[in-house]
């Protein structure tokens, strides 16, 4: 992953936060799974993501997200 990746990788963040301050959470979710293919252990996508989809009522994959974001915030994956 090169310089150009990794910016690319925080605009398609940036934007998942910024649809999902306006409530549009389906294009929120797209956003971070854009990101997620780029960098795929980007805990803040997993999370931010994760949120994203508790607010739609997907809790349980919501739930799996941020448990991988927390062990990789502890260092652990």
């Amino acid at each position: 992953m090169d310089i150009q990746d990794l910016k690319q990788e925080r605009e398609y963040v940036e934007l998942g936060n910024l649809l999902h301050s306006q409530g549009e959470y389906q294009k929120a979710i797209a956003a971070y799974n854009n990101a997620l293919r780029i960098d795929p252990a980007d805990a803040d996508a997993l999370f931010n993501k994760g949120e994203t989809l508790a607010l739609i009522g997907n809790h349980a994959e919501a739930q799996k997200l941020f448990d991988t974001a927390i062990a990789m915030y502890a260092g652990k994956i």
